[in-house]
């Protein structure tokens, strides 16, 4: 296991510095995999008492793995990776922006294809993507020892992210809420 895990890493890595995504498949091409993916996930979810958790912490544990292979130093450029990042594994497109007044920032997802017709099951169901955020921020600090924000008197130390809006839950995008 862990050497695919290495695998995956180092693909992440590339994609956070920008370098295209290398599809996986030459025949065919990737829409079986998200398909695959979205009965896998959903299949998950739908058997498991702790499904969330079990997601949550997979996307925690991946995202640190990742993240303390970023060399970025400041809070726009580490949201930029994990943007292109989510990009790569989601789709769609992907919007970040900084609150400094509130001491947050929020990433949001639309148009998804892994969320393609999702209808509003009154919960949230982005549970990986939410650890891996926070994870991966927590694998910068981890590494950096602390996060610069631009123009601001004081560095981030630690963060906690929670998704807000979710397609699951009605809205038209995906939301994830960063306090520090």
């Amino acid at each position: 296991m862990e050497k695919i895990i290495e695998g995956i890493e180092k693909e992440l890595r590339d994609v956070a510095e920008g370098k295209p995504l290398k599809p996986l498949k030459k025949q065919l091409g990737e829409e079986i995999t998200v398909c695959y993916l979205r009965v896998a996930l959903f299949a998950l979810q739908w058997t498991s008492v702790g499904y969330h958790s079990a997601l949550r912490l997979a996307g925690m544990k991946l995202g640190k793995r990742v993240g303390t292979g970023s060399e970025k130093t400041e809070l726009s450029l580490v949201l930029e990776e994990i943007a292109r990042i989510l990009r790569a594994l989601r789709g769609g497109e992907v919007e970040t922006e900084i609150m400094p007044e509130s001491r947050g920032a929020q990433i949001k997802i639309y148009d998804s294809p892994l969320l393609n017709d999702i209808p509003n099951i009154l919960q949230n169901i982005c549970f990986f993507e939410e650890g891996f955020i926070e994870g991966y921020l927590d694998g910068v600090i981890a590494k950096q020892g602390a996060l610069a924000l631009a123009e601001a008197k004081f560095s981030i130390s630690e963060v906690s992210v929670e998704e807000k809006r979710c397609v699951g839950l009605g809205d038209d995008h995906c939301g994830f809420l960063i306090k520090f």
